[in-house]
């Protein structure tokens, strides 16, 4: 299994430190090539959702933020992964997260295309109802 795949396959199941160790891993080799700031987006947004899980308003918005960005150049999709909805999920975050209540939010997932979850849906124990990822 590739380190993208792996991290994928981590952050869809809640693990966001580990997807983005393992994201780090492959960017690592090759900060500067063609997929720096895709891996660099990835982080940040795996980063974001840690943050947001420890209810770090602060550290939330801002790794969401330049994850979002990073990313905005490789839409809708790269390397198979289905960008667009991330984007779209994360940017609703930062409005969410705009105001003084603390929001409940269903954290992303990311989709490979073709495959019939292709959305940005909640993962596994994230569905609104518990925001620090525990079951």
């Amino acid at each position: 299994m590739s380190l993208l795949t792996e991290g994928v396959e981590l952050f869809n199941s809640g693990r966001y430190w580990e997807a983005h160790e393992a994201w780090e891993r492959e960017w690592t080799p090759d900060r500067k090539g063609l997929d720096s700031g895709f891996y660099k987006g990835l982080i940040q947004v795996a980063a974001g959702c840690l943050h947001y899980s420890r209810r770090n308003r602060r550290g939330a918005l801002n790794k969401w933020r330049s994850g979002a960005d990073y990313l905005r150049p490789y839409l809708p999709a790269h390397h198979g992964l289905r960008l667009a909805p991330l984007v779209q999920a994360v940017d609703g975050f930062l409005d969410a997260l705009a105001g003084p209540v603390w929001p409940e939010l269903p954290m992303p997932r990311i989709d490979q295309e073709g495959s019939p979850e292709a959305r940005a849906s909640p993962a596994p124990g994230e569905r609104g109802d518990n925001p620090r990822g525990q079951e």
